[in-house]
């Protein structure tokens, strides 16, 4: 069964309140929740540090860039250095030995710039994600083009067409870090450089295009960056076009679920990847709080995904012709219709052309 697995984690994240502390999360595992401004949501990302054989500290998405996430991060490295100096000091050190980055969004990628600047460590990404951030890049001068041509193709009253474009302005300069270039670029199944550790990148688009889980072979823990979390849904198709990011990601969700001990344990599942180690039984995410039940949550989420997929369809059914807009007006939303605004209808809306095209895929 899903059970959080830190009570501070699950606290910060159902009670609102601040960011909890970084703290030891197994292992040569160190959880670091880094805070994020009160526009975003949620209000804190999870970033991970791992210690190697040798003593070299790995960074597992690093966060928003902000100087307090920057000291956030140098303090938790001094503790484990147990180094006596002041947390804010220069820490250029090479004990910071890599980072990887789940997707391209500020709220992971952010701060990777700066400690590359400071410490020269090199950064990795799926290969497909430094793919999308340059179509992103690529894009760029004609977004407001672009984000008005889909608005009309969606059906939008021009009365509303201002309230989109303000809010896909929003969302493009605090969404990916389109001009990043990683040192090192991953492809599906490959093991990070990580001496002494096994831990596997598993290339799962939906969320974004090139989004990475990373599978930690022998210690039986998965980090999920924003592919699946504790308590609320993640978004799909941000980071740019793709052809079907609802089926992209249902196929992810599937692939992370045969990995879960606690499914294979109680009877007949699908079979893992090849070679995939230990099986999980820890989801080390993105946001929220660290968590068991891997495939139970996988599960939920893909039901969430196909109920509002059945919903489309059902609307398609009595009206052919209807536009993205019609179509999400007559669906349910937890906040109802009538209250969507800004960026929330934007995705609303989003989300309702992603499964119109997955239909039409199907």
């Amino acid at each position: 069964m899903t059970r959080a697995l830190s009570e501070l984690e699950y606290a910060a994240e159902t009670g609102g309140g601040p960011a909890p502390a970084a703290a030891r999360a197994g292992d040569d595992v160190w959880v670091l929740p880094q805070p994020m401004p009160n526009e975003y949501s949620p209000h804190y990302s999870l970033g991970y540090l791992i210690r190697d054989a040798r003593g070299g500290l790995h960074l597992v998405d690093p966060g928003l860039d902000s100087d307090g996430n920057r000291e956030r991060l140098s303090a938790l490295v001094t503790e484990i250095r147990g180094d006596s100096g002041a947390p804010g000091d220069s820490w250029a050190t090479p004990e910071l030995a890599s980072i990887t980055v789940t997707h391209l969004h500020r709220d992971h990628l952010g701060m990777a710039e700066r400690l590359r600047r400071e410490t020269g460590v090199p950064v990795a990404l799926h290969r497909e994600e430094q793919a999308s951030l340059a179509r992103l890049l690529e894009a760029a001068p004609r977004h407001a083009e672009i984000q008005a041509a889909r608005a009309e193709a969606w059906g939008v009253p021009a009365d509303r067409m201002p309230e989109l474009a303000a809010a896909a302005d929003r969302a493009a300069s605090g969404g990916a870090e389109s001009d990043f270039r990683a040192d090192v670029l991953l492809d599906d199944g490959e093991l990070l450089a990580i001496p002494g550790r096994r831990i596997r990148a598993l290339h799962t688009p939906g969320h974004t295009p090139g989004h990475l889980c990373l599978h930690d072979l022998d210690r039986g823990i998965l980090f999920t960056g924003d592919h699946l979390l504790p308590s609320i849904y993640p978004g799909i198709g941000l980071g740019g076009p793709a052809a079907d990011p609802i089926g992209d990601y249902l196929r992810s969700l599937d692939r992370v679920a045969a990995l879960d001990a606690q499914a294979a344990a109680s009877g007949p599942a699908a079979p893992s990847d090849p070679g995939s180690g230990a099986l999980v039984t820890e989801v080390f995410p993105g946001h929220g709080y660290r968590f068991t039940g891997l495939a139970e949550r996988a599960e939920v989420t893909r039901r969430h995904h196909l109920t509002r997929s059945a919903e489309v369809a059902a609307v398609l059914a009595g009206q052919a012709d209807a536009t993205v807009w019609q179509i999400a007006e007559r669906i349910r939303w937890t906040a109802g219709w009538p209250n969507m605004r800004g960026f929330y209808l934007a995705s609303a809306l989003a989300q309702t052309q992603m499964h119109v095209a997955h239909l039409s895929a199907a």
